[in-house]
């Protein structure tokens, strides 16, 4: 995985064995627009894993040029898949309890959410990007002449990058309804994945459920490009909203601290 002794660290006196996430500053719609960010956040929650956050200012980035990151015991580690799959060998390891069996169906369901429900999402970007510098964005970090600049040349920045992939992935090509089409039926499936079921494999939340939060999360609390979107699972699939409001309520109690206040504190329990 990504790491290296050589890169100055953001927090040079570090403690060890705690874990420093670095990610994108907060936002007033979601503790983060960026899935990756708030699935390993939820993860280090879920697998009760001190950590400090750390902003990126907008300039920090992994040595893959990615966000989030974390520097844990003098190393930079990078991708939030690797990040978590480290951290269950040497940390904590909430999917112990998974059989074979198990742990093949959730690497399936975390292909549908990480390969096709994500694309719901970028779509929806591709087509306005507006609001991620506006006042419920990171507007409110963007100030004075810096901010200024930033708002004008990181929006299209942030608008060339996500047009880029989202073409590159093909769905950029799609009509509207072809795109509403598609996410009906990947929510559908996933829907039927999680069934009645608290978490994907029953009461108790493990690694996957961290990532279907990160990504449906982003569905449930910023624009889509059609209203029709959010209508059709809280119509059809409400069992994924319901999902998304329990791992909120349990896991994320300082959510209102986090969006509000724009804090980054990490002692989140009550």
């Amino acid at each position: 995985m990504g790491k290296t002794k050589e890169r100055r660290l953001l927090k040079p006196d570090w403690q060890e064995n705690h874990v420093y996430l670095v990610q994108f500053p907060r936002i007033k719609m979601i503790p983060s627009p960026s899935p990756y960010c708030l699935k390993l956040e939820t993860w280090l929650r879920i697998a009760d894993i001190p950590y400090s956050n750390i902003s990126n200012e907008f300039k920090h980035y992994s040595p893959k040029g990615q966000v989030p990151f974390i520097e844990l015991n003098g190393r930079v580690f990078s991708d939030s898949n690797d990040i978590i799959d480290y951290l269950k060998k040497e940390a904590k390891n909430p999917d112990q309890r998974l059989s074979p069996q198990d742990n093949a169906h959730a690497e399936a369901i975390h292909a549908l959410i990480e390969n096709s429900i994500h694309w719901i999402y970028m779509y929806s970007r591709n087509r306005d990007a507006k609001w991620f510098f506006g006042p419920t964005g990171f507007g409110p970090h963007a100030r004075g002449l810096k901010g200024t600049l930033m708002k004008i040349f990181g929006k299209m920045q942030m608008s060339k990058k996500i047009k880029a992939k989202v073409m590159a992935n093909g769905i950029g090509k799609n009509t509207p309804a072809e795109v509403m089409q598609f996410a009906k039926d990947q929510l559908r499936a996933l829907s039927v994945l999680l069934g009645d079921k608290d978490y994907f494999f029953g009461d108790i939340p493990t690694t996957v459920d961290a990532t279907a939060f990160g990504h449906l999360a982003q569905l449930v609390y910023t624009p889509q490009f059609d209203p029709e979107g959010k209508k059709y699972m809280e119509q059809c699939t409400p069992n994924l909203v319901s999902f998304v409001e329990r791992i909120k309520g349990r896991f994320w109690p300082d959510w209102h601290n986090a969006t509000e206040n724009l804090s980054l504190d990490s002692n989140w329990r009550r």
